[in-house]
């Protein structure tokens, strides 16, 4: 299984307006696509950078993905409130 950790830095002041994106059009999109295991959009406890968990049966399926016009749509939404991110991709063992 293909896992990817998005640490995303949220603008001041967004992070109810960001958590509103994910939890709508975000999940609903991702779900949706041909090999989703998972997804969770994790909240620091003592602040810091959210991480943004997504897991799905190849890299391949999750490439498809990121290559879709949905993707496009729905990650524009979630980047109007971030100021930045990192990726870190993962097997699971």
């Amino acid at each position: 299984m293909f896992v990817l950790h998005v640490d995303i830095r949220i603008r001041a002041g967004q992070a109810g307006a960001f958590e509103s994106v994910f939890s709508g059009p975000f999940c609903a999109a991702i779900r949706a696509q041909e090999g989703f295991r998972d997804v969770q959009l994790l909240r620091p406890l003592g602040g810091g950078d959210y991480v943004l968990s997504i897991a799905f049966e190849q890299r391949s399926l999750q490439q498809k993905w990121v290559a879709t016009d949905l993707h496009e749509r729905v990650w524009t939404q979630m980047e109007e409130h971030i100021d930045g991110f990192g990726l870190k991709p993962y097997t699971a063992v």
